[in-house]
């Protein structure tokens, strides 16, 4: 069950996996859109097995220089986004007494990027709420798993950033060692392959936390 705001790749994508996928226009930023996305999968597939929060919007800019908008959009994506998506998830996970959610957060909660802060800051807050949201399901069947991910490519995240503002965050990246060039990134099919390897694990087995960089990084 995919969930996403554009709905010719979504589409396209079900096409190409066939008659075993299905999708729902998503915004994370709409509760409701996030509900309807939950509540289609268990209309459609019969049960909910796990939930991966995966969206995420981010901006490269200081805080001094910082636009509350976008504060707004990135909080209210990657951080209300996720708890929704949990919330929502829930709703069918615990009367069932089982489930599996998953929640992407970035190498950056752990560590200081500038020109990118507040986006650090919510998915250093995804991953506290993930800790706290453990103890809280663990006793109803239900584990709750992080991937901490590092620069993935091919993917449209950056496609918000601020091209005139690049120049002298690629900088300050590469100056505090955070960044490096000369290192392959990492692709959307790595990811999917560390969520897979986390979802598979049979009960009562949790990887409560994984870490996926590229081997320079």
């Amino acid at each position: 069950m995919l969930g996403a705001r554009r709905e010719a790749k979504l589409r396209a994508v079900c096409d190409q996996i066939g008659s075993a996928a299905a999708y729902s226009v998503t915004d994370m930023r709409r509760e409701g859109d996030v509900e309807r996305l939950v509540d289609t999968a268990v209309e459609r597939f019969g049960r909910l097995d796990a939930i991966v929060n995966n969206a995420a919007y981010g901006v490269v800019r200081t805080i001094a220089d910082g636009q509350t908008e976008e504060w707004r959009a990135t909080i209210e994506t990657n951080l209300l986004g996720v708890l929704s998506g949990c919330r929502a998830a829930l709703r069918h996970m615990i009367p069932q007494r089982r489930g599996s959610i998953l929640n992407v957060t970035s190498a950056s909660a752990h560590e200081a990027w500038p020109y990118l802060s507040v986006y650090a800051a919510t998915k250093a807050a995804i991953h506290t709420l993930s800790n706290g949201l453990r103890c809280e399901v663990t006793p109803h069947g239900v584990r709750v798993m992080t991937l901490e991910v590092h620069n993935i490519a091919g993917t449209d995240f950056a496609s918000s950033f601020d091209r005139s503002v690049m120049p002298a965050a690629v900088q300050s990246w590469e100056k505090l060692g955070l960044l490096r060039r000369d290192t392959p990134m990492l692709t959307a099919d790595d990811a999917a392959r560390a969520i897979l390897f986390q979802l598979s694990q049979p009960d009562p087995v949790s990887i409560h936390h994984l870490t996926l960089r590229s081997r320079g990084n």
